[in-house]
Order: structure tokens, then sequence, then C-alpha cells
């Protein structure tokens, strides 16, 4: 505990559990006192491979199924599983630590044959992308000696198959789920976490208990909603990844500094590379970019090479595509409708890597600005644009904007900046642009001055120990255990946490195969599910989506504008479903009850729309 810390709240450490052979017991069955018991299949003490075994009495579920980036095991343990024996997955949000060892389970039979993979609409589009190009480079990997293949296309393709998108909407999983026991009352909810598009908290119910997952937090991006007010619970899982920062550096001040010094070094002359997500990161400079590049006077403007590479150039068309309605921000909607622009994440004059020659762009007159994948400098395009820096110029930038694991060029790029060096010698997964990949693991050598190295921490899609703290305090839990990151950060928190969340009797820095029971609180302090987010109050909040001039002809209707209308539209209508799928394992509320509800919700949805007066 920190010095801070007044109250007597204990907190435990547990550690990965030894087993000799594949039969993982579960230390606690889920029954009548326990609704849920939760495994950690990865992502404790780490950042990476998250993966959360969910069991009812009646149903077994994952929550997310990612790959590690950094040292550690890659893949999460999945011993102890039977073949077919999971029912549904559950996807928080597309990063590869949260859905890269899908194929993995697909391979090994762990799913039932019809076994749905529920999540949001984007989460679908952007993890497709990401299983497809994470699959190239498993098959590249496979090929060193001593390692082998665990997954194939066939594999990606079936669990592409297996998506079920959705909104942030609650629902039913016997509506999702064929041939569960009847008996199994589970319902869940999606709310936005504004770490990525599409992603999501998640909360569970049965049997009178609640637990809710924060998968990755984030709110202080500039093109998505606030992170959602999640409902109470009895546990919750929270992850932990900057728990020792209390405060982040201010997110626009960042992105200021970061447009200011890429411009600074285009008129020194000196080329840009920003290693960073594919996915959510990229956007968000490309974003930085197109607000700001048409203020620069023409003859800056005109030296300017932007170069997006990668994965960030599909994943940018699938931002594109689906960053509306309530997976955008308020200004990206204004954008979209007020400027009818249908690609507020592409700015004029970027170009994709695969359509100009790599090498030439850093050859010509104009002084490049990359953005590329991976973040941490462990595979992608930008290791590969490293060693081209290295050997080509003598002053250069490295922009840093993202978190670096353990164990990843990234870390050791960013540990440079304080050490005192002159240059930091580290070995990158990639050859010179144009000569393919590394035949083994050594990748290649470079040697990188510090002055080159910039960190900037205010863009992290990681909420600070405040925002975990304030999502915490809303849930209001008994029990809270810790996941998503490192010892030190989660220790930190940990003792915070004790501190400051007055409801909690417990704390867990959560251990690999450690079963932790869920149980009802004992104030009975948890809220009805039926009454959280009914359809009218989402109808409310897009009032000015659903209204249409009654003189107005199809013509006069933009396109865009009509698709946000009628996912608002849909949003509700599917929220009334699912209110009635909860209702119906409520066993407070009558049949009669049940029906007035829906009832009115479907009277005031039609009244809403003009249908009814």
């Amino acid at each position: 505990m920190t010095d801070d810390t007044n109250n007597q709240v204990a907190y435990k450490t547990t550690t990965a559990t030894e087993y000799a052979e594949d039969d993982v017991p579960l230390e606690v069955e889920p029954g009548e006192g326990t609704p849920f018991v939760v495994i950690p299949r990865g992502g404790v003490q780490e950042v990476g491979r998250s993966c959360y075994q969910l069991e009812t009495r009646f149903g077994t579920y994952l929550v997310d199924a990612g790959l590690n980036q950094g040292d550690g095991g890659q893949f999460p343990d999945f011993r102890g599983i039977d073949e077919g024996q999971i029912d549904a997955v559950f996807l928080t949000h597309a990063h590869i630590d949260h859905v890269g060892a899908l194929p993995v389970i697909e391979s090994r039979q762990l799913l039932s044959p019809r076994a749905p993979i529920i999540t949001t609409r984007p989460t679908e589009a952007l993890a497709s992308t990401l299983l497809k190009d994470s699959l190239k480079i498993h098959k590249e990997k496979a090929k060193d000696p001593g390692r082998e293949q665990l997954y194939t296309d066939a594999d990606v393709r079936k669990v592409l198959d297996r998506f079920e998108p959705r909104g942030y909407i609650r629902g039913d999983i016997q509506d999702y789920v064929p041939n569960l026991s009847d008996q199994e009352t589970l319902t869940f909810e999606f709310g936005n976490a504004g770490h990525l598009l599409g992603s999501a908290w998640i909360a569970f119910e049965t049997m009178g208990s609640r637990i809710v997952f924060s998968g990755d937090l984030g709110g202080r991006s500039n093109h998505l909603p606030d992170i959602e007010e999640p409902p109470k619970a009895d546990s919750l899982f929270l992850e932990s990844t900057y728990g020792s920062t209390e405060n982040h550096d201010s997110a626009d001040d960042t992105r200021t500094e970061i447009y200011s010094d890429a411009i600074t070094a285009v008129r020194n002359q000196e080329p840009v590379l920003i290693p960073c997500f594919g996915v959510g990161r990229s956007q968000e400079l490309l974003y930085i970019f197109k607000n700001r590049l048409h203020q620069l006077d023409n003859d800056t403007r005109s030296r300017i090479q932007l170069i997006y590479d990668g994965m960030a150039v599909s994943a940018t068309n699938t931002y594109n595509q689906h960053a509306h309605g309530e997976f955008a921000s308020e200004s990206i909607r204004n954008l979209r409708v007020n400027n009818g622009e249908d690609q507020p994440f592409h700015p004029d004059q970027a170009e994709a890597g695969y359509h100009i020659d790599r090498q030439e762009a850093l050859d010509n007159e104009r002084i490049p600005i990359i953005i590329a994948p991976s973040g941490m400098l462990s595979g992608g395009w930008a290791p590969s644009y490293l060693v081209e820096f290295a050997e080509r110029y003598d002053h250069a930038n490295i922009f840093l904007c993202g978190f670096q694991a353990e164990g990843t060029p990234g870390r050791q790029l960013e540990e440079a900046i304080t050490a005192d060096t002159e240059t930091i010698e580290i070995i990158l997964p990639a050859l010179r642009l144009g000569e393919g990949v590394p035949d083994a693991d050594d990748g290649t050598t470079v040697e990188i001055p510090s002055t080159w190295i910039s960190r900037y921490s205010g863009l992290s899609a990681h909420g600070a120990r405040d925002t975990l703290r304030w999502f915490a305090r809303l849930v209001s839990p008994e029990e809270i255990t810790l996941v998503h990151g490192e010892p030190d950060q989660q220790r930190a928190l940990a003792a915070n946490l004790a501190d400051k969340v007055e409801t909690v009797t417990g704390i867990r820095i959560g251990g690999m195969m450690d079963a932790t029971p869920v149980r009802p609180r004992t104030d009975n302090k948890t809220d009805s599910a039926l009454t959280d987010r009914p359809a009218t109050k989402l109808l409310d909040e897009a009032e000015h989506e659903l209204t249409f001039d009654e003189t107005a002809t199809a013509a006069d209707i933009d396109h865009s504008d009509l698709v946000y209308r009628m996912d608002a539209l849909e949003m509700a209508l599917r929220t009334i479903d699912a209110e009635l799928g909860v209702a119906r394992h409520d066993d407070t509320l009558s049949e009669a009850e049940i029906r007035s509800i829906v009832r009115d919700e479907v009277k005031s949805l039609l009244t809403e729309e003009g249908i009814l007066d």
C-alpha cells in the first residue's frame, strides 16, 4: 500500500498456476451463490493477450482473445478448455492484443459449432483487417526454424463467419446462441469505452448478479464519443495500463505539439517517422493533419510528402465507412452532415504506401512524414522505414506516441530518451525497403541517435488513473480485479482504488488461471438492468437524427444523413427487442407488465416518427 491509503481494504496478488497436464480444474464452480466464475487466460500482469473465461452455471464464454507483442507467451493459455466448450466470444475492441488469438481458438476447435463472436459493427470490420494482416505475419514467422503454423486461412475465414455485429445495446444470450440450456439467463450490454472505433465495456448479468469488464478505457480521442457511464455491478475487471499515472498531458496540447514539431522538421529538411497502431492511432494522426495542413503556406505544404502505410491504409478506409452515428464524436458527425465529408480521416495530400514507390519517396525533394504500424516497431512497415532512416540520414525524427510494451524495439527507444547515451543500438524485425522480411528473428541491427527520439504521452488511448477511478466509482463494485497492466502499474492503482472507491471491500491483481468467483453484492445496490438504457432515452438522444422535413423528397435527403437516421432508428428498435429479452428473465415482472413495457416503448417510437398521432 502507498502512504496515502487510509483504510484497510485488502488487495492480493496472484500469479500463474502451473499445471503439468491439460486438465485445469475450476477452483470454484458457478452455482446459485456464485453466478459467475472468471478465469484469466491472459492479460494479467502484462499488456497483451487479453482473454478471460467467463463461466456461468449453464455456459462457457470468452471475453477477448488476443496475442502478445512483447515478452512472454504469445497466445493465451487454453489448457483445460474442451473441444466445443465455448458457447460464445465477446470482443471489447479490435486491437491485436484483444482479437489476435481468435484463429487459434478456431484451429483447436474450442468453439461450439454455432458459437457466435459478439461485438460492435466497427469492431467486426476492423478485426477482419487485423486478422488477415496477422495471418500473413504468422505464416512468415512459421518459416523460421523451431516455429510452427498454428492456424490457416481457413481458420480466419471461419472466425469471420462467426461474427454477430451490433450497436451499443443490450442483448439476451438466448437470442444469439442456439441449443443453450433453457435455464441460462445471461444478458449482456455493450457501452462505449472511448478507446477505439467501436470499443466497448461489457456488462453481464445472471441470477441476480452483474459483472463489468472495462475493456480498454479511453475518453481522450478527438473523433470518438466520451466513455458511456456503466451500470453498477458486484464485480469489476478493470484495465490498469496507466495505473500509476494520475493524469495524462493535455491531448489537445499534444496534438498541436506533434503537428508543430512535424512541420518544423519539414522546414529543417528532416524526415519524420511516426510508428503507431495501424488501427486507432493512425487515424487520430491523419485527422490532426487533415484539420491543419490547409492552414500552411503553399510553399511549406508543397514540400510535405505525407505517407500512411500498411494496415493503417485499410483501417482508415474502415474508419471512413463506420465512424458515424453512435460510434463517432459530434465533430465527426457534424463534418459529415454539414460539410458532406465522406473521408474525414484522409488528408487531401496523404498517399497510401502501396500507391507509391517507397524508396523513391525517400529520394525525392519532398520531405516525408510517415505514419506506419506497428507502434512498438515489432512488425509492419515502421521497422523497414527506420532501417532506411538509419542508412540514409544524419538527422531525422522518430515520434513515439503510444504505449511501448516490455521487450519491444519501441520500449528500447523510449528508454533511450532518459538514458545517458548518445546512441541506442536496437534490432529491428525488418530489412531495407524492397528487400523483403528477415529469414530469422535476428532482423537488422541499427544505431539510432538519441536526439532523433521524441516521446508524446498526451495521445494515449488508455485513460490515466483518474479515468480508471471515475469508472470504478460508477460501477461501485465490492470486488475489483486488475488486468491489462504491468505489475508496478497495478500495485499503484490497487492502493489508490482501495483508498478512493468507497464500495470496495477487496482488490485483486489477477493471476493466470486464477479462478475468481463473483457473488451477489451484500448491499443490494445494483440497479435494474431493464431501466439502465431504455429505448426512449436513445430516441431522445438521437432526436436530431430521426427528424425528417415533411416536405422533403427522396432526392432532397443526403444519402449519408439518411444512413445516420436509419442507424438511430435501428438502434432504438433493437433496444426494445433486447429489453423484452431481459424482461423475460426478470422474476419481478408479470407477463402483463412485460407486454405493457413493450407496448409503451413501441408507441413512443412510432409517435416520435410521426406514424402515430
